[in-house]
């Protein structure tokens, strides 16, 4: 994990920045405490709904999904 001085800030901005795009954390410090975190930003979330369209189409064959859980939970 890398450090910067909220002090020297100004003049390593661009080091934090490529960092972060690196996909590493950056402590902010001041006076040797912990102060803020940069962190880089959380990857999406597979959109698997568009995933299942490209593969099946719209509207897929066979039972839908629903009607097995309930089946699994004898509720159907």
């Amino acid at each position: 994990m890398k450090t910067a001085a909220i002090s020297e800030l100004p003049k390593v901005w661009a080091d934090v920045l490529r960092w972060v795009t690196a996909g590493e954390e950056v402590q902010l410090t001041d006076s040797d405490k912990t102060v803020a975190r940069v962190l880089p930003p959380a990857p999406a979330a597979p959109d698997f709904l568009a995933r299942a369209q490209a593969i099946w189409g719209e509207q897929a064959e066979g039972t839908p999904l629903s009607a097995l859980v309930e089946e699994g939970r004898g509720t159907r």
